[in-house]
Order: C-alpha cells, then structure tokens, then sequence
C-alpha cells in the first residue's frame, strides 16, 4: 500500500538530487518570479517537506513547526541533497512501523485539516511534486533548462 507511494516519492527526491547536481551554489540567489522564493528557499523547503509535513501529521503546533523550520534551513546544494535524503529515510522509517489499522486512523494538522494517515502520505508526495514543478519552472524562466526525468 505505502510501497506506491514510496516509488512515487523517490522518482521526486532523485529528481531533485539530479537538478542539484546540474546547479552552482550562485544559482541558489536566483529569484526568477518576483515576490517569490529564490531557488535556494525553494530548495531548501523542498528538502524538509518529508520530515516537516509527518510532524504536522502527528499534530505539530504551529509554533513547533516554526521553530522546526528555523533549526532546519540547509543552504549548501550538498546540505540540500542531505536532507532530502534524510528526511525521505525519517518518512520512510515512520511509515514502515504503522500498521494497516494506524495507516487508517485520522489525524489533524494545526490549521484543521483531517486525514488518515495514508491520506498523509500522499499529502506528502502532492506537496513535493507541487514544489519540484515551481522550481523547474523558475529554472526555467531563468534559462536553466534542467535535464531530469520528472516522471517514470
């Protein structure tokens, strides 16, 4: 059941490892939409979305994930990279001790809003999917054209 969502996971994270692997840090400072994130933010938010959205799952305060995203801010494309990994395992390793009874049992988030646990899950995989499309395209407004499958 969460093994689909895992493979769908995983086509996103190496993805945006590849990307990384395609930038220079002085692409990071790129803010190619005004009012918008630089690339570097976007980056950076997309390396904790796994680990931050399973503690807003388990019902994280407002202020807990605040202070969550304050203490985890990589900068470097290496740290990135890290934390994507890291956080994708923290996910993994979460999900693989629930079973089918907790995978069912709903939980809130801090602004209302109830799902299962599985539900969870694919909350998660939407949110980076949402963010990896912001970011190839505010790649490619720039004229990076980014060489990375998005999709298998």
């Amino acid at each position: 059941m969460i093994q689909s969502a895992f493979k769908h996971i995983d086509v996103a994270v190496t993805s945006l490892i590849n990307l990384c692997d395609q930038l220079s840090e002085q692409d990071l400072a790129l803010t190619p939409i005004e009012g918008k994130r630089p690339v570097g933010e976007l980056l950076s938010h997309l390396s904790v979305i796994c680990r931050a959205d399973v503690h807003i799952s388990e019902g994280a305060s407002e202020e807990e994930m605040a202070l969550f995203y304050e203490e985890n801010q990589p900068n470097s494309l290496s740290e990135i990279k890290e934390a994507l990994i890291a956080n994708q395992m923290y996910l993994y390793h979460r999900y693989r001790q629930f079973n089918t009874e907790e995978l069912l049992q709903v939980t809130d988030s801090y602004w209302g809003a109830s799902y299962s646990r599985l539900e969870w899950l694919l909350e998660i995989m939407g949110h980076v999917y949402h963010h990896r499309g912001q970011l190839h395209t505010m790649l490619t407004l720039t004229g990076i054209e980014p060489k990375v499958a998005l999709f298998e």
